[in-house]
């Protein structure tokens, strides 16, 4: 069993927002279309202090691994298993728009904490089958560093639903952010048909020094799984991230039920 192996850096941010090439990105954010109502306020939530166990499980973690995504453009992926719970070492990302005055100031905390103010996944047990597959991209400035990512975790219903919920719709305010007076920074979210049910499409523009940084998160869920994409980078056109999105699905419907 691996767990947190050769790519944890990037599988910390991976899984949420826990502690993240080559010119600017592009400027255009989708338009936000929350799927709720989102707090005023982002205040964190502690870490869950049980772990509830399906009496079975569906699919082994090879399978789930092998189903992944091997490549993404020229970039090789490694793969790990057993994923959640994140350990209890894990810590919070550095603010990285701690530099910068924020307006409206809730929106610092959404980007810093990728929407999820409590620890993603806190409540998974270890037992569960679950994989991911990443890569670094390149080279990075200060605390980000680009990555690709794809995982997968077996959770049915009710406990698909709670990991999904776990990170808040962005608030409405958060998709014009002022930093230093300037708009400069972003987060929005639309659903993206085609991805299974509840399919959540979030998109974060930030300011590293003069350029953009941008991190795309797509997360849905079947009746059987999670899956959770993520493409953070420097230069993160849209139609790329989408492309590795439809090639992760399209390899995870191969998966059967262990006999």
């Amino acid at each position: 069993m691996i767990r947190w192996a050769p790519v944890a850096g990037c599988l910390a941010l991976a899984l949420g927002g826990c502690t993240t090439p080559d010119r600017p990105t592009d400027h255009t954010a989708p338009p936000a279309t929350p799927a709720a109502t989102a707090p005023s306020v982002f205040t964190t939530v502690p870490r869950a202090t049980s772990t509830p166990t399906p009496a079975t499980f569906r699919y082994s973690v090879n399978d789930l691994q092998l189903a992944l995504p091997s490549t993404y453009g020229t970039h090789k992926l490694e793969k790990s298993n057993y994923i959640y719970p994140p350990g209890s070492d894990v810590t919070r990302r550095p603010d990285p728009m701690a530099v910068w005055k924020v307006e409206p100031a809730i929106c610092r905390d959404v980007i810093r904490y990728l929407g999820v103010p409590g620890v993603p996944g806190d409540f998974i047990a270890p037992t569960t089958p679950s994989a991911v597959a990443t890569a670094r991209l390149g080279q990075g400035i200060g605390n980000e560093r680009p990555f690709v990512s794809a995982s997968i975790t077996e959770l049915a219903g009710a406990l698909g639903d709670r990991l999904l919920d776990q990170r808040r719709p962005p608030p409405p305010e958060c998709a014009h952010i002022l930093i230093d007076g300037k708009e400069r920074a972003s987060v929005v979210e639309r659903p993206l048909p085609g991805f299974g049910v509840r399919a959540r499409y979030i998109v974060r523009t930030y300011p590293v020094g003069p350029q953009t940084y941008t991190e795309r998160t797509l997360q849905y869920r079947t009746p059987t799984y999670v899956v959770l994409i993520r493409l953070d980078a420097f230069i993160n056109p849209e139609p790329a991230f989408l492309a590795f999105a439809a090639k992760t699905r399209d390899g995870l419907k191969s998966l059967t039920p262990m006999s």
